[in-house]
């Protein structure tokens, strides 16, 4: 009998660790993004495993170190777009030699891009890959093709040299112009070679290591500094401000981009972009639902106004600065003088470029600073 139930008892672990089991592969399904076979493993482990694993309900966001990094890879990428439309309209001008030489500062875009949307895809997307650096360091072979069709595309510019006007130069650029297309081609068609040596075999396991070491200490770092910021209270006015200054440097972007011309439209993206990573900035100095002030100066005018008693021998220096000589301390007026001032210089830069040909750019930079001040105004 007592043979009996201790087999049952071991039957019941048994089952048991199967049940966990279930569990523990339905989570790590969910990790990794397969949501498929999560739930593949979740069903194998029954249906108590499923709604235990809580899998469904928790997915992996990018930390904030992740954002910013993103953010920062969108400015080269952005920069990229900008170079490669100024190279789009160097081609289409009727200037001799301007299509060859479009083509060279297009693929320089294609170039720096490329280095973008590598830190984006793999920096970039730190909480979400299993394997940040290796995506951005095998990203590398694409850069190294771009420069490859650069270099390509410069020795077209220079067999075209030998042309028209130039035509005594032919027996001089063309065989130069070739030998430089030449290197390009053999450096564009070695990057794909190393784009796939950088992401296999003994590279891929050095940078999956040094991502399982640097990506926890990036996280700890982040951690702390949002901790500090919350428990003195700087984190949050650090975040408004960094999230105020940045959204109106994007707005600027936005309105120059709106103007549609050349060149000017194309520098709007990389603005947007740069004003976004300050605003991402804001993301490290504390954590969502911290401590919270009604403006980026508080903290300073708060600590200039005294505590209590009524009586504040800083009185005159808070009162210019929005501070409170009593009790209280309102911070609301502290960035006020800044404010008037950025709208001030918005309002004068529009009305001052209305009568010029800028005045589509001058519009749109006047009225973005204008939107700032009056943030900052109250």
């Amino acid at each position: 009998m007592k043979t009996l139930q201790r087999g049952t008892l071991v039957s019941a672990a048994l089952a048991g660790l199967l049940v966990l089991g279930g569990c523990a592969s339905s989570g790590s399904g969910d990790m990794s993004g397969t949501t498929g076979s999560g739930g593949s493993s979740a069903n194998n482990g029954g249906g108590s495993g499923s709604n235990g694993s809580g899998g469904t309900t928790t997915t992996a966001s990018t930390t904030p170190t992740g954002d910013v990094a993103n953010k920062g890879g969108g400015v080269l990428t952005a920069t990229g777009n900008a170079v490669s439309g100024l190279g789009s309209t160097i081609g289409g001008s009727n200037l001799p030699g301007a299509s060859a030489l479009g083509n060279v500062v297009d693929n320089v875009g294609n170039t720096v891009s490329a280095l973008g949307t590598g830190v984006q895809s793999g920096l970039g997307s730190i909480g979400t890959n299993p394997n940040p650096i290796g995506t951005t360091v095998s990203s590398t072979g694409n850069v190294v093709t771009q420069v490859g069709n650069t270099v390509d595309a410069t020795g077209a510019l220079v067999s075209s040299l030998g042309s028209g006007p130039l035509q005594p130069l032919s027996p001089v650029t063309s065989p130069v112009g070739g030998a430089v297309s030449q290197v390009g081609q053999a450096v564009a068609g070695a990057g794909g070679t190393l784009g796939t040596a950088l992401s296999t075999g003994p590279v891929e396991q050095v940078t999956q290591q040094l991502s399982s070491a640097v990506v926890p200490l990036t996280s700890q770092v982040t951690t702390a500094t949002q901790t500090l910021g919350n428990t003195t209270g700087l984190g949050a006015p650090a975040t408004n401000l960094l999230q105020t200054v940045g959204g109106g440097v994007a707005n600027v972007g936005t309105s120059l981009t709106a103007t549609n011309a050349p060149v000017v439209s194309g520098l709007g993206g990389v603005v947007t972009a740069t004003g976004n990573t300050v605003a991402a900035l804001g993301g490290v100095t504390s954590t969502p639902g911290g401590a919270t002030a009604a403006n980026p100066l508080a903290p300073i005018t708060g600590a200039l106004g005294g505590v209590g008693g009524g009586s504040n021998p800083l009185g005159g220096v808070t009162g210019a600065l929005g501070g409170a000589a009593g009790g209280g301390t309102t911070a609301g007026g502290a960035t006020a003088p800044v404010g008037s001032l950025v709208t001030s210089v918005g309002t004068s830069l529009t009305s001052t470029g209305a009568a010029t040909p800028l005045a589509p750019v001058t519009g749109a930079v006047g009225g973005a600073l204008t939107t700032v001040g009056g943030a900052l105004h109250h």
